[in-house]
């Protein structure tokens, strides 16, 4: 630790000392109830016990659940201070961020893809954030307060079979409706901090004759990082690009989100509304200029559901949503009007039917249909600039993108301490046809190229788990399963770029793994969880170049091939009443190997280790009650050494393969986080939080990513020391 750093950690923590422990004890004003801080009510035995719907889409206790689970509550984040969702993700076992200035993306257990959690399905209340174009989930299309945030739930492991396409390595599911009829919730809350970030947020909830609601809503804004180009790029190259000296990003990442969201449930009917609204500054492509590129988002979900229990035995959950997602990107780089505006748009609705049957009592049954269809997709770039449409991709006239699929999961209990757990899901994608058109449209002096997606081959998706409970505080799972990835409209779209010579489709990615999870309470005050993990991941899809007719084409195939061993470990410990602490630690090993090209029958050999998989990964919590109503909690997390995609499709000058990284590998960077929190000021709802983020100022670097490596070779760099002030009101 530099002296610097000692200088910063002593400022933030000093104060914080004095405050609590000064003569007099001024905090003798703030009430002094007898009850210890809510965040350290539950019990480590009762967590094991807690009843999760994510996992199979109905009540679930932890133990039994046939993957590995971790949960965040509302508490945990008052507790801790998370100023972002993105902040809470990556305090979660297994995850680690990367920022590459377009967008905030997680890698899960080693496996990272450019394009943002499309490797792990986010729901929010149940509601899927997945958008149509990129089959990605954006952090910036949910924009979701932390302050919104009752509870979130996290699935590792292959959940395709329940959720089908994209729950490659799990679920997380956030939930903002959750209603206690003992314990409605309304608060108001203004938060101000680092980078000139403040944000409002506001949450009514409550329950009236039988009806529960929820409303959030909030307003975020910060400008962001200023930090000079060359601490991304190189110098000469930056200077290719018209980036004066002395050039920084100061304006070119400023962030302003609105939010509102309203659930409602009665009589076993429910509707959850979500909307989102963002213009967000990105760095995409090429270095920005003035006040830098601007991405607009609007996002809209409607859902609607209905449960009915007919029996003890019987139980129907029916579901139909909506979305609409548009996100206009006008680039400035180079100089004004360069490329000009980008418009992606997609449509879509979603319906399914769940049924829960229990025949008897050792025999569970789940089983659903699900039919989703994307209405419209449009991918359009314009040049105001010379007054043409560079090319607008999209669905052709009358088409529309299915993914219907059917699944049943069987939990069977061989005797009172061994259950089975077995599932399949058949999910296919029907033909459709896709439309390129390129050229004037404005004034119809354009061509018009058109594609099919012909691959309809049904997968077979299939699980199987044994759980056994030793003695209801000690459960061992053995966890096999298989999860799909089906490619996205958007490396669809390659074959209309580039018209392709005959060659088949891209088929889904899988992945199996083979896993061994060990759920362990010693005491009521200790408990372990720890896994053993295989993933073999295959028919990942890159993209690839072939020259035809003189001519260098691009598209995406299944030439991937990846296999990861992990081990993962979790210790929670609450040794006395007033303090809890939480040490979690991950090893992963990933080994890459792309087979042979499809359409060139060339083998490409790939430098290992594979990009953006760091081989250690380590977090920890700690809390403590120091008085009664005031607690200080620390967050520790380190992220190891990551490379950078090593991309096998780059050529020179004369077009001659040249297959290197995208950057420079990067330093492994360890976070240190703290939030003094203080409730119930002057024996009222009044609470007040102060959180303090990169305490060490590490500087922070990202790998390069195909969406800057033109100019960012160094890397991204992350946030450095930060502050954020909470000032919020409970009745």
């Amino acid at each position: 630790m530099t002296k610097k750093s000692i200088i910063r950690v002593m400022g933030f923590v000093l104060p914080v000392l004095f405050l609590l422990f000064a003569p007099g004890r001024p905090l003798a004003l703030f009430a002094q109830e007898k009850q210890v801080v809510d965040v350290m009510d539950m019990s480590l035995e009762d967590l094991l016990k807690v009843e999760i719907t994510t996992a199979s889409k109905k009540p679930e206790k932890v133990i039994d659940i046939p993957a590995s689970v971790v949960i965040v509550t509302r508490a945990d984040i008052e507790k801790y201070g998370y100023q972002t969702l993105a902040e809470v993700l990556e305090n979660i076992p297994g995850l680690y961020q990367t920022d590459d200035y377009l967008t905030q993306n997680f890698g899960v257990r080693g496996f990272w893809t450019v394009i943002p959690q499309r490797n792990i399905i986010i729901l929010v209340n149940g509601v899927a954030q997945t958008d149509g174009l990129s089959s990605g989930n954006w952090l910036q299309h949910i924009n979701l307060p932390v302050e919104a945030i009752d509870r979130i739930e996290v699935v590792r492991g292959p959940m395709s079979v329940i959720y089908g396409t994209g729950a490659f390595f799990g679920v997380i599911n956030i939930k903002t409706n959750v209603v206690e009829s003992y314990k409605p919730l309304t608060l108001v809350s203004a938060s101000v901090g680092s980078e000139n970030t403040h944000k409002l947020f506001t949450r009514l909830s409550g329950k009236e004759r039988g009806f529960k609601y929820s409303l959030n809503a909030s307003y975020f804004h910060t400008d962001g990082l200023d930090v000079p180009y060359t601490d991304i790029g190189d110098a000469d190259t930056l200077a290719g690009f018209n980036v004066p000296d002395g050039g920084r990003t100061n304006g070119q990442l400023q962030n302003s989100e609105k939010y509102f969201n309203f659930s409602g449930q009665f009589d076993g009917f429910s509707f959850d509304s979500s909307f989102t609204e963002a213009d967000k500054k990105i760095i995409v492509g090429l270095p920005s200029i003035d006040d830098g590129t601007t991405q607009h988002t609007r996002v809209v979900r409607i859902a609607f559901g209905y449960q009915k229990e007919f029996s003890n035995k019987v139980k129907i959950d029916a579901r139909f949503g909506y979305f609409v997602n548009r996100a206009v990107y006008d680039y400035k780089f180079l100089f004004p009007n360069f490329l000009g505006i980008q418009n992606d748009e997609s449509r879509a609705y979603n319906a399914e039917v769940n049924l829960f049957l229990s025949p008897s009592s050792k025999l569970e049954i789940t089983s659903g249909l699900n039919y989703r269809k994307i209405l419209e997709i449009k991918n359009e770039v314009t040049a105001p600039a010379i007054g043409a449409t560079l090319w607008a991709v999209s669905l052709a006239k009358g088409e529309s993108v299915v993914t219907q699929s059917l699944f049943t999961q069987w939990n069977y209990s061989l005797s009172q301490r061994l259950r089975i757990v077995a599932g399949l899901r058949l999910e296919q994608i029907p033909a459709y046809t896709m439309q390129l058109k390129k050229g004037h449209i404005e004034t119809s002096d354009y061509s018009v190229v058109y594609t099919d997606y012909s691959y309809t081959r049904a997968e077979f998706i299939p699980r199987l788990a044994l759980i056994y409970n030793f003695d209801g505080r000690n459960v061992l799972k053995l966890l096999y399963g298989k999860a799909i990835n089906q490619p996205s409209f958007f490396q669809m779209a390659e074959d209309v770029y580039f018209p392709p010579d005959p060659r088949p489709n891209p088929e889904p990615e899988n992945i199996r793994t083979l896993e061994l999870n060990y759920v362990g309470q010693y005491s009521p005050e200790w408990s372990v969880s720890a896994s053993v993990f295989r993933n073999m991941l295959d028919r990942l899809i890159y993209r690839t170049q072939y020259v035809s007719d003189d001519i260098l084409k691009s598209y995406y195939a299944n030439v991937g091939k990846m296999d990861t061993t992990g081990v993962e470990l979790t210790l929670q410990a609450r040794p006395m009443e007033q303090f809890s602490f939480e040490f979690s630690a991950t090893y992963q090993d990933t080994k890459e190997d792309k087979r042979t090209d499809p359409k060139t029958k060339v083998e490409v050999e790939v430098e290992n280790p594979p990009g953006y998989s760091p081989h250690f990964l380590g977090y920890f919590k700690a809390a403590c009650l120091i008085q009664k109503n005031i607690s200080l909690a620390l967050t520790g997390n380190y992220v190891g050494p990551m490379g950078s995609y090593y991309d096998v499709t780059m050529t020179d000058s004369q077009g001659n393969p040249t297959p290197k990284r995208l950057g420079r590998k990067v330093d492994g960077y360890f976070l240190l986080g703290a939030n003094l929190r203080i409730k119930k000021l002057f024996k009222t709802g009044l609470y007040l939080d102060l959180r303090g983020s990169n305490l060490l100022d590490q500087k922070i670097y990202y790998p390069t990513t195909s969406n800057n490596y033109l100019f960012a070779r160094k890397g991204t760099v992350g946030r450095g020391i930060s502050f954020l002030l909470t000032l919020g009101w409970k009745f």
